[in-house]
């Protein structure tokens, strides 16, 4: 399998939140693809964080371009400049307040390959402490709260935790988690 051959691009839009190119492609076997939509975005991070006890800290929040109110990770975008860890460190701070004392990368996933560029790269935050208080950026509205694996599970089932990569970190960090039960 070999990868397409790109013979143009060009920008049609360009901003601070993305970038959308069109892209004229050489398919392996000769054809070619024109346009062909590219979404270039900025990484992304999600925060699974848990408790002692086992809680993890879940922020809700409406979601404009569905107009829904989502049950998530705490989570948001890789500034420029900014690695991942740093990213899942802020961010878990401006939407909760909560910061944690271990981190670990449990893996990185593709938001959809075949049209965008960016990954979310998901964190397992352990040791929490209450830091301080929120910092949201302008058009963020968050409540924030611990919810049981049990009741995401549940709010996965209903649809109200339905964000598909949300489901994926919270499955992922689950694995990582269990991982670190059976060692101790």
């Amino acid at each position: 399998m070999k990868p397409w051959r790109i013979l143009d691009s060009r920008y049609l839009v360009q901003d601070r939140w993305l970038r959308l190119r069109a892209d004229t492609c050489e398919l392996p076997i000769g054809r070619t693809i024109s346009p062909y939509y590219v979404l270039e975005e900025r990484d992304w991070v999600h925060v699974v964080a848990v408790t002692e006890n086992g809680e993890i800290l879940t922020v809700r929040q409406y979601r404009h371009a569905a107009g829904v109110i989502c049950t998530e990770l705490p989570g948001g975008v890789v500034d420029q400049g900014e690695s991942p860890m740093s990213a899942a460190i802020r961010e878990l701070k401006e939407e909760t307040g909560y910061a944690a004392g271990s981190w670990e990368e449990v893996g990185h996933l593709f938001a959809n390959p075949a049209r965008q560029d960016n990954r979310v790269h998901v964190f397992l935050a352990r040791d929490l402490t209450l830091a301080g208080t929120q910092s949201l950026d302008e058009s963020e509205d968050i409540e924030f709260g611990f919810l049981s694996q049990s009741e995401i599970l549940r709010e996965i089932r209903e649809g109200s935790f339905s964000q598909a990569l949300h489901v994926a970190s919270f499955f992922s960090a689950r694995e990582r988690l269990a991982e670190l039960q059976s060692l101790t």
